[in-house]
């Protein structure tokens, strides 16, 4: 229990860092964005707000992991998880289409802001060295399992893939307005806007796209449903298997349900699903395995009904 509160602690650290860091930042932003005049620090601003406020949830479902389960909730409360990795993902192709959507109204108006250059570049290269180290948190702070692997999970990679997209909003920020005061040419925030955005979109698709597939019951990205189906089948004593099915219970959790119809003794069928289940978890990571026995006799028994 001792471990478990221990272990619990260490994964919400980076997350109470992150969220304290973050929040001092918004606040001194808007003050700097009104000193300054600066309609762009006031969006950067929200902007960061917004994923202080993605910070907050995927920490609520690491906070969830330590609740007891109830009988209402067997599982426990682990699939808030994966709501607040979809949460995320929405905040991030929100943020995308805001940036697409801003730069274009910009390239099309010419709007250009007459705040103070110097002001925008200082803050916003704050923000790089605030975002850069919340991220650094994320990508080191992987808790350690029972096999003694580092484990990073969704929301994690989510939120390092959040700081590291403000951190390169915020460099955004710094090389337009540098370029502006140098050449005059006001398009060139608009254009590092866009470039920024596309960059977000790519490094957080496969995230995105990871996250819906958790959300949809698919099998989750790095458990090889071929392999644990024929290392089943190949199995001594498996006459053959059928309803084999693999989901995720959180973005760190995996659950498994197979029905095998073996030849043998029920003393053999014992050792066969100690056996099984226990390379199911140690060799294939699966958290949950839920194995039916059938004999052969039951299973021409049921074909004949």
């Amino acid at each position: 229990m001792a471990r478990t509160n221990q272990t619990l602690k260490m994964k919400q650290r980076p997350y109470v860092i992150g969220i304290t860091l973050n929040i001092v930042f918004v606040l001194a932003e808007l003050i700097f964005a009104k000193i300054a005049h600066s309609t762009a620090l006031f969006a950067d601003a929200f902007h960061n707000l917004s994923d202080v406020l993605a910070l907050i949830i995927a920490w609520l479902a690491v906070v969830v992991f330590g609740l007891k389960a109830t009988k209402q909730h067997t599982y426990g409360w682990h699939n808030m998880s994966i709501l607040a990795s979809i949460f995320n993902s929405l905040l991030l192709i929100f943020a995308v289409v805001t940036i697409f959507y801003e730069g274009i109204r910009d390239l099309i108006t010419s709007n250009v802001s007459h705040a103070s250059g110097a002001t925008i570049m200082i803050v916003a290269a704050v923000g790089i060295v605030i975002n850069f180290s919340t991220a650094f948190l994320f990508r080191v702070s992987g808790v350690p399992d029972e096999h003694g692997h580092q484990s990073h999970d969704l929301n994690e990679k989510t939120a390092y893939v959040h700081l590291l997209a403000d951190a390169g909003v915020s460099l955004g920020v710094v090389v337009a307005g540098l370029l502006i005061q140098w050449t005059g040419w006001v398009a060139i925030d608009a254009i590092v806007s866009m470039i920024i955005g596309v960059v977000i979109a790519i490094t957080s698709w496969p995230m995105i796209k990871s996250t819906f597939n958790l959300a949809l019951n698919g099998v989750p990205d790095g458990i090889d449903e071929v392999a644990i189906a024929q290392y089943i089948a190949n199995h001594n004593g498996v006459a053959q298997f059928h309803d084999l099915h693999i989901w995720p219970l959180s973005t760190t959790e995996t659950a498994l349900t197979v029905h095998l119809s073996l030849n043998g003794t029920a003393t053999e069928g014992q050792v066969i699903l100690e056996d099984i289940t226990r390379a199911l978890r140690t060799t294939f990571h699966i958290s949950h395995v839920t194995i039916q026995i059938e004999t052969s006799s039951f299973d021409q028994t049921c074909n004949q009904i």
